[in-house]
């Protein structure tokens, strides 16, 4: 269970906005000063899961130049 502080949350935003929606883990938990700060600015808060990330990297070839290129 993470505790997300104001702190956090600034650096997350960096230039606050009323209302703006950010996505948390379904397990978070804010600090006092971090509630005020969501209620203060109306900002929207989405319980998520995280997303895969998958990464595959690009596959090279080389073409008839001998060079290797990226293969489309």
């Amino acid at each position: 269970m993470a505790v997300v502080t104001e702190a956090e949350l600034r650096d997350k935003i960096r230039v606050p906005r009323l209302g703006i929606v950010l996505a948390f883990p379904p397990d978070t938990r804010f600090s006092p000063s971090a509630q005020d700060f969501i209620k203060q600015w109306k900002i929207e808060i989405r319980y998520e899961e995280p997303r895969a990330v998958s990464y595959a990297p690009p596959s090279f070839h080389t073409g008839g130049s001998g060079n290797a290129c990226p293969q489309s």
